[in-house]
């Protein structure tokens, strides 16, 4: 048999396959509103920040809490069944989380920031855990949705029964949850609304994964500022700044989601003109204040309206 006999041979070429990209609330969507050359520097390019302190805290905070509620369920150790943890059980978790953490090089600036966090730690646990464990449905729960030309991504950080509720055919008898490692945003600054409003529009777009996924939106959503506990002078309270609840039964609740939803795909369309040039220009506003400070690119940026003196590392 010779080559020649499969000369007239026709085998067509395999069709590529379009990968969707996949766009995270957090990570992506109000990273990118936040300040878009820093999202392009260092979540796009992959630069690496002088400093982790903002992603240690939070992540330390978020894993350390998804421990607690798993030694609640007994899922790390069966005798721990419906057991709060207690302050010793807290600093074991913390210490694991933090050993992991800096195996990867993320780590605490220093021995204080590292003490605030496991004081915050311990606080929730005393004064929230009795009231919230034996109500946790899931913790870190993994919702997304294909919306045609990318796929819309969230990790919702718990899901409470608020079994007390009065009944509703439209709504499930669940909170969706979102911790932030900060204080409740100071809305008497410049920039505390537009944060909190980022906010409210992570929990909008959160409803309407959980609904798709579910069929029915939850009833409420609860940002939870991790820090207001630091220094709160009644324990057995929880301070009235650390909860900001969104209520999810109000009657335009569906345009203030749709329109959640439009802002979230026009942000898409912007990364994806940027990411197309490969451009990260600053943002036409000056970014709050914390978020500039912790900045590497802060010396050469147009958006600032007041420059950093040159230091030495």
């Amino acid at each position: 048999m010779s080559w020649r006999d499969y000369d007239c041979l026709n085998i067509p070429l395999k069709s590529s396959v379009q990968m969707k990209n996949k766009y995270s609330i957090t990570s992506d969507i109000l990273s990118f509103q936040l300040c878009r050359r820093q999202y392009g520097f260092f979540g796009v390019r992959g630069y690496q920040p002088a400093h982790v302190v903002q992603y240690w805290y939070g992540t330390i905070l978020h894993q350390v809490l998804d421990k607690l509620h798993m030694h609640y369920q007994g899922l790390l150790d069966e005798s721990t069944v419906e057991r709060i943890p207690t302050d010793e059980e807290v600093e074991i978790y913390f210490n694991a989380v933090d050993d992991s953490l800096r195996a990867r090089g993320i780590r605490a600036i220093n021995s204080s920031l590292r003490k605030t966090a496991i004081n915050v730690l311990k606080i929730f646990n005393a004064l929230e855990g009795p009231k919230l464990y034996p109500n946790v449905i899931d913790t870190e729960c993994d919702l997304q949705s294909d919306q045609g030309n990318y796929i819309l991504h969230g990790v919702v950080d718990l899901l409470k029964e608020i079994s007390m509720a009065k009944y509703t055919k439209d709504y499930d008898k669940v909170e969706i949850w979102d911790y932030k490692g900060t204080k409740f945003p100071d809305l008497s600054i410049k920039y505390g609304q537009e944060k909190l409003d980022r906010y409210v529009f992570q929990m909008l777009v959160y409803a309407e994964l959980y609904k798709l996924k579910n069929g029915k939106y939850p009833l409420k959503g609860k940002l939870y500022f991790m820090n207001e506990l630091f220094g709160n002078s009644n324990a057995n309270e929880t301070p009235p700044e650390a909860v900001y609840v969104v209520e999810f039964r109000d009657r335009d609740i569906n345009e203030k989601i749709n329109s959640a939803l439009n802002l979230f795909s026009n942000t898409v369309t912007e990364i994806e003109s940027n990411l197309k040039y490969d451009r990260w220009d600053p943002p036409e506003q000056q970014p709050d204040k914390e978020t500039c400070d912790i900045c590497d690119l802060r010396w050469n940026c147009s958006a600032l309206t007041k420059k950093y003196p040159m230091r030495y590392p």
